[in-house]
Parts: structure tokens; sequence; C-alpha cells
């Protein structure tokens, strides 16, 4: 009984070295030295099968040099952490790749350790928040989808509100704010990318005689159901106020001819009995 356990005790620690040894050969660190600055990455030792996406770049480790190609690679592909030093070990960049995609949250500083820029990669692709600075300060941030600018952007200066607005596809597209000491100094309405100027609401009777004055400069002798219906009302009006004229005219004359009457009455002499 003892030699059974024994004899599956080591064909357990066996399988997990072996295990562990197959995850250490699937990938490999490598490091890149130039005068200024080193890179350390790792790159897959195996051949996966993937669909290559042309609109996408592709980095690749060959001949110790780390390549970069849209839609194809030819080495083998940056897969794991991957981090850029200067000479005295301050870091440059810092971020993720997979299967040759940057992949998840990337950072940028300058010479000096202050940080740059932030961003967010999915499969190669921008998408998500990002962040601008200058001397450690933030300058600007706003959304990323499909590696264009996309919706809400803000831009500061020593950390007061400069400006706002949107973005849809790459292009400005809505309302846009210039700040002043903490209130809108300029207002700017766009709409893909271009100003755009709101044209005035119109009157119904605007709409009716703009419509008619182009009927007749077409030549159309159809016009329409409003100009139709104005036209009717009127011609209604005007056949009530003859009516009116009319039947005063009667009444005055009846009138008139009573009076007549009532008076030729008086003048007429009348017979004794």
């Amino acid at each position: 009984m003892k030699n059974v356990i024994l004899i599956i005790l080591v064909v357990c620690s066996f399988q997990k070295g072996w295990t562990q040894k197959i995850e250490e050969i699937t990938h490999r660190e490598i490091n890149v030295h130039f005068n200024d600055s080193s890179i350390k990455a790792n790159i897959l030792l195996t051949n996966k099968k993937q669909q290559l996406k042309n609109t996408r770049d592709y980095y690749w480790y060959y001949n110790n040099s780390i390549k970069k190609n849209q839609g194809d690679y030819k080495g083998r592909l940056l897969d794991g952490s991957y981090q850029v030093t200067t000479k005295k070990g301050n870091l440059i960049t810092k971020g993720h790749f997979k299967e040759g995609n940057k992949a998840g949250e990337w950072k940028n500083w300058d010479v000096k350790g202050n940080l740059i820029y932030i961003d967010n990669w999915v499969k190669g692709v921008k998408k998500g928040k990002y962040q601008k600075y200058d001397d450690g300060k933030l300058i600007a941030q706003g959304n990323y989808k499909k590696n264009k600018l996309n919706g809400n952007y803000q831009k500061f200066d020593n950390e007061l509100l400069i400006e706002k607005g949107t973005y849809k596809r790459g292009l400005l597209h809505g309302k846009q704010d210039t700040y002043k000491s903490d209130t809108i100094f300029f207002e700017v309405l766009y709409k893909k990318g271009e100003i755009f100027t709101p044209k005035e609401k119109k009157t119904k009777k605007e709409d009716v005689k703009r419509k008619q004055e182009k009927e007749l400069k077409e030549g159309s002798s159809k016009p329409d159901k409003e100009a139709k219906n104005e036209v009717k009302e009127k011609k209604k009006k005007k056949k009530l106020s003859i009516k009116d004229k009319e039947e005063t005219l009667k009444k005055d004359k009846k009138i008139k001819s009573k009076k007549r009457k009532e008076k030729e009455n008086k003048l007429v002499p009348q017979k004794d009995d």
C-alpha cells in the first residue's frame, strides 16, 4: 500500500513538473539593447493559427530586433509584458501584448520620468479612455473607439478646464465650449467635423409664401394644400362680405319704401263722409 502511494506521488510530481516545463517553453523573454534604451519583452514560441486582420498592426521578433507590420508577420509574435527603459533604468513605455497585438492599458513617460500618455487597447485597436499629461499635469482626456476619437473630451490648463466637447467617429460633433475663468467664453456647434449654424424656424405664413413663390417660378399649376386652403378661406370671406352688403342694401330699400308710403299717405287729402 505504501509503495502504491509512493508511485502516485512520483507520477503527480512528474506531471506537475512536465506541465510547468510546457508552460515555460511556450514563451521566451527577450532583451533588445540600443544606445540610449533597452526593451524587455516576451515572445510566443508556438505558432498558433489565427485569422490575421488587414487593419491591425502586428509586433514580432526576428534576428534580435522587434518589427511591426500591418496585417502580417514573419517572426515570433510578442505575447505578454513589454517595457522600454532608459540606460538609468527609468521606464519610458509599459504595456502588454496578446498574440502580437497591443492589449490593455499602456503608459508612456518622458526621459525625466514624467507621465505623458495613457491609453487602452483591445486586440490591437485603441478603445476606451485616454489621458495626456504635460510636466506631470493632466492636459487632456477623452475616449477612443475603433482607433478614432469618440465621445466626450476635455482639455485643461494648469488643472483648469479650458475646453470640452464631443467627437463622433473621429470628427467633432455637437456643442464645443471654450472656458475662461471657469465660465463659458465661446460656444460653437459642429456637425461631422464642420462648424454648423442651425436654420431659423420659419412661420407657417412664410412657408406658404415661399412655396407659392417657388411654384410660380417653376411654373407649377398645382398649388400645395396649404396655399389652396388659404385661397378658399379668402374666397369664403369675400362671399360673406358681399352677402352682408346685399342684405343691408335690401333692408335700406325696404325702410326707404316704407317711409315713402307713409309720406304719401299723409299728403293725400281724406274725403268727408
